[in-house]
């Protein structure tokens, strides 16, 4: 799974108007960026991080 792959994947998880693929999901979930829940899955802090701004300093 690529970079661009897996902020597509995420972008999926987290935009209601997209849909999600359940098997990027789960490569998500082995790789720790989703997490399963109840309702489906979440981002985890490090996929929330990959989806961030890649070289913004970092805010104190």
């Amino acid at each position: 799974m690529t970079d661009a792959e897996r902020i597509e994947a995420l972008l999926d998880l987290v935009d209601p108007d997209r849909t999600a693929n359940p098997d990027a999901l789960q490569r998500l979930a082995v790789l720790g960026l989703a997490e399963p829940t109840r309702k489906g899955f979440q981002p985890t802090s490090a996929g929330w991080v990959v989806m961030g701004d890649r070289g913004r300093p970092f805010d104190t």
